[in-house]
């Protein structure tokens, strides 16, 4: 690959490498990552438990810097971006979801979905108005006023989503999501990413283990040996 982004490709990964060292331990996590997801696709990147998943989501993301490699993410080349300006970017550009939710507790559903958007500076009554509209749009708007605690796991997923969704991100990035729900909430929450996928077109990139998500997805790709590999269908 070269040294520039591709264009339309939401993210690229070129020649990334992962390394962490402890002591005389030199542990190799990701070893020349190559990927490069387009606009509006739907990828699911499986692999067993240990093997670099979540290390890469976290790279591509911003959340983690590789040993050595390039990253873009919407043509910004996050290797040379000014490390401050990190959480603005990403708060701008990608939404996590992840298997813990991370959901505050001491704020209801609507105060939570609408955080990214008061981070980012909007005015409270528009930032509320538009985390409710996204919540009326994924078909959770019947509890706003609802704190964590009162929420199953699979509610909790959906608040989770919205909140990933408000600030129209340009990729959504999931990190095991239906890891601790039920076979049925999994498939209402897979249900609700392809719905994103195919009618917003939102692009996702999906770490799971679990095959039965994974062919939700639009491709797949396996994560061995620290490198990507198509997945066979």
């Amino acid at each position: 690959m070269s040294n520039r982004s591709a264009d339309g490709a939401v993210l690229q990964a070129q020649g990334v490498w992962r390394v962490f060292e402890t002591g005389a331990e030199r542990l190799e996590v990701l070893t020349g990552v190559e990927l490069e997801v387009g606009r509006g696709e739907f990828v699911a990147l499986l692999g067993p438990s240990g093997t670099g998943k979540s290390t890469l989501l976290h790279i591509l993301g911003g959340l983690d810097r590789p040993t050595r490699g390039r990253v873009f993410l919407d043509s910004v080349d996050l290797l040379r971006y000014p490390s401050a300006k990190l959480p603005e970017l990403r708060n701008q550009k990608v939404g996590f979801v992840f298997q813990f939710h991370h959901l505050l507790a001491e704020f209801d559903v609507l105060e939570n979905v609408a955080l990214p958007l008061l981070i980012a500076g909007r005015p409270k009554a528009d930032a509320f108005s538009r985390a409710r509209g996204v919540l009326e749009e994924i078909g959770f708007s019947n509890r706003l006023s609802h704190r964590p605690s009162e929420l199953s796991g699979g509610e909790k997923s959906k608040a989770a989503v919205a909140r990933a969704l408000v600030n129209d991100p340009s990729v959504i990035l999931a990190d095991e999501p239906t890891g601790n729900l039920d076979a049925t909430s999994a498939e209402g929450l897979m249900d609700l990413l392809v719905r994103l996928n195919t009618g917003r077109r939102v692009t996702m990139l999906v770490v799971t283990h679990n095959q039965e998500v994974a062919a939700r997805a639009g491709r797949r790709l396996m994560l061995k040996d620290g490198r990507l590999h198509d997945e066979e269908v």
